[in-house]
């Protein structure tokens, strides 16, 4: 794995598994799909995909982490996913930060 893609790579990984603590009912549709797409999101940066589809999915997992919000689903806590949001954001930024994005 190429150097600038191991960190971030890691640190999806770790949001990954805060996402799994901080669902209420894990087996939701709505979080069937969050957890699908952080899956693929690690999947992304271990294949070093292209930094741009990186930064698609994450705007996804996102977009997720909004409609739990707005929903009223109750799969997670507002204040995690609000939190979640932000942690993504930073892993955004993180790859908008790649040498050839």
């Amino acid at each position: 794995m190429q150097q600038y893609y191991q960190p971030l790579y890691q640190q999806a990984r770790d949001l990954q598994f805060r996402v799994h603590d901080q669902m209420n009912d894990p087996y939701h549709p709505m979080a069937q799909s969050l957890k699908t797409e952080v899956q693929q999101l690690t999947d992304d940066l271990n294949e070093q995909r292209n930094p741009r589809e990186i930064e698609d999915r994450i705007k996804t997992i996102q977009h997720s982490l909004m409609q739990a919000q707005n929903s009223g689903a109750n799969y997670m806590n507002i204040d995690h996913s609000t939190a979640m949001y932000h942690n993504f954001e930073n892993l955004r930024q993180d790859v908008r930060r790649m040498p050839h994005y």
